[in-house]
C-alpha cells in the first residue's frame, strides 16, 4: 500500500504483472524462455500467471532473456509507470531510457565533481524537461535534413 495525499492506494501493477505483460510480447516460448532465463519450467508458468512473486534478479533475467530492456521497464515500474514499461518496450524507447538511467550517475559525477552536493531536489523536473525539449529538438532536425536529403538532386 502506498500513501498519497492522506489516502491509501495499491500500485497499479504489481512487478510480476508487468513482467508478464513484457515477456508475453516478446513471442518467445516458454521453452526457449527457461532455457535463456535459468528458471525452471514451473517457476516460468507459476510467475508468468501470477501465482509466484517474481524476485528482482528473476524479473531482471527474464526481461533480458525476453530481449527487453530489463532496467529501464523495471525502473518505471518502481516508480508506478508500469504503462509506460509496456507502452516503451514496442519502441527504442525503452532502450533510450534504460542507456539513460545507465549513464545518469557517472556524467553526474564527473560532470559536477564536488559540486554534486549542491543538487537541489526540485531541479529533477526541470532537468527532464531540458532533456526531452533537447531530443524533440534534435529529431526535427534530423527530420529536416532527411527531407532535404530526399531532394536533393546532384548535378549531372
Amino acid at each position: 500500500m502506498k500513501v498519497h495525499g492522506g489516502v491509501e492506494h495499491s500500485s497499479p501493477a504489481p512487478l510480476g504483472l508487468v513482467v508478464s505483460k513484457l515477456i508475453s510480447r516478446s513471442r518467445l516460448s516458454q521453452r526457449e524462455l527457461t532455457v535463456r532465463s535459468g528458471l525452471s519450467k514451473d517457476q516460468l508458468s507459476r510467475t508468468l500467471l501470477g501465482k509466484r512473486t517474481v524476485k528482482f534478479d528473476e524479473a531482471i533475467r527474464l526481461l533480458a532473456a525476453a530481449d527487453v530492456p530489463a532496467r529501464g521497464a523495471l525502473t518505471l515500474a518502481l516508480f508506478d509507470r508500469s504503462d509506460l514499461a509496456v507502452e516503451w518496450s514496442d519502441s527504442g524507447l525503452s532502450a533510450f531510457f534504460e542507456a539513460l538511467i545507465e549513464a545518469l550517475p557517472e556524467t553526474l559525477r564527473s560532470e559536477l565533481g564536488a559540486d554534486i552536493e549542491r543538487i537541489n531536489p526540485r531541479w529533477g523536473q526541470h532537468a527532464a524537461r531540458f532533456v526531452a525539449q533537447r531530443i524533440s529538438h534534435h529529431i526535427q532536425e534530423l527530420i529536416e535534413r532527411e527531407q532535404k536529403l530526399g531532394e536533393f538532386e546532384p548535378h549531372r
